[in-house]
Order: C-alpha cells, then structure tokens, then sequence
C-alpha cells in the first residue's frame, strides 16, 4: 500500500539546510495496522504529511498504492488524497460553524454527491459510532470524543482505502482514548490500511507493528530487522 524509499526532507533556515526526515525507508502493506512512534519534534508529523500527500519530500520517492505520488500535480494530489486517504487530527478539524452531519456530508457534497445521499451516508456512519442524538450539534456543544468520533466519520465519508490518524488520542481523556482506539481497531478489521502517528508508546501498542523515528530517522521498526536493510547500509 505505501512504500518510501530513501525520503528525506529538508527546510532553508538561515541559509542553511536544516532536515526534518533523513533517508527514510520502509514498505507498510494493504490492510496492515501500523504505528509511527517518536518524541516531539522527531519527523513523524513531517512524514506523516508526507504520506497523506500533504507535502513533498525533497529527495528519495513514495509510492501509494502503486503509484508514485512523489511529483503529481496539485491537482492530482488533491484527487488522490479524496479517493485513497481519511484524515484524522488532534485537533479535529471540523467546521465550527456547521453541524455534525453537515460536516461529515461535505467532503460527498463537494465531489458532487446529490444531497439526500450526502445526509443519509453520514447520519449512517454517525449514528454507527453512537452519535445517533449528536446530529445536529455543533462542534462546540460536543464533548472532545464525541468530537473526534466525527472526525473519523468524516475520514471515512468516501470510503477510503487508507486512515492517517496523527495523533488522534493527544487532546483526549483515558475513557475517550480507549473510544476512539476502539474505532480505528474496528476500522483495521474491515480490511483498512491504518497508519497510527503518536509520541505515547502505550496508544503504539494498539498496532500490529511499530516504527520508530528519532531526529528525523528511522530507527527501529518491529515488522524487519533495521541492521539486515539494503536501505540501512
């Protein structure tokens, strides 16, 4: 499903080149559950920009799902991240202004949806994850899982092949963490690619494999022994 080889990226600051992510390589395969793990400030966000076709790498390549993505248009980057990839952020992301069912429903609306299926498809997958009483809530009158329980509903309003969580615990309480863990578990067993960004290595745990970055390089990763690496030589 995703496969990096050699990527790095790097930042002008001062005149000087300053790297984010260094020589970075590994493959996560369709319907792997994995987890991207370090302190602040170690990359992982960078890559998981990256990976979500948010940013480009300044050197090495990255193909999803086949394809390499590592110098597409904006235009077909923006295609790519509607049709393959469901976000989910610490910070929710969601419209203040428009309710929980408008703001699952508009991803649908604007890739040209007819109304109706707009709202039925996202009351479906908002009543699924408990939010059956929350429709018409704005953001601001639900708690923060029930926020983030909105969020992922509308990672997954187009269906998509692969979930970038990035840090979807941090801003939460244990009971809501334990919620939406529960979530994206549900999410890996209907066959979903999830890739899992954290810095707490208790959240990493809930994956199947984990990849650790340290100073902007990967340095251990459970599912291959890092030493052996053709591309860690």
């Amino acid at each position: 499903m995703l496969e990096v080889r050699h990527l790095s990226r790097s930042y002008e600051m001062n005149g000087q080149s300053v790297f984010a992510l260094r020589d970075v390589s590994f493959s996560i395969a369709r319907g792997e559950y994995a987890a991207i793990v370090g302190p602040s400030g170690s990359g992982k966000s960078t890559l998981m920009h990256i990976l979500g076709c948010l940013d480009s790498p300044s050197s090495g390549s990255y193909r999803l799902d086949g394809r390499d993505v590592s110098s597409l248009s904006e235009d077909a980057l923006a295609r790519v991240r509607g049709e393959t990839i469901g976000f989910v952020f610490q910070s929710f992301h969601l419209i203040p202004r428009m309710s929980a069912l408008e703001n699952v429903s508009l991803p649908l609306l604007l890739c040209g949806t007819p109304v109706r299926e707009c709202q039925a498809r996202a009351a479906a997958l908002l009543k699924r994850f408990g939010l059956e009483d929350r429709l018409h809530h704005r953001p601001s009158q639900l708690s923060g899982g029930q926020q983030q329980r909105v969020a992922i509903a509308l990672a997954l309003c187009r269906d998509p092949a692969l979930l970038l969580a990035d840090e979807p615990t941090g801003a939460l309480d244990p009971a809501a963490t334990r919620e939406v863990l529960s979530l994206l578990d549900e999410m890996h067993r209907e066959g979903r690619t999830v890739l899992l960004i954290t810095h707490d290595r208790h959240v990493a745990e809930r994956a199947d494999r984990q990849l650790r970055i340290e100073k902007g390089c990967l340095v251990q990763d459970s599912g291959q022994n890092l030493a052996e690496s053709p591309y860690n030589m």
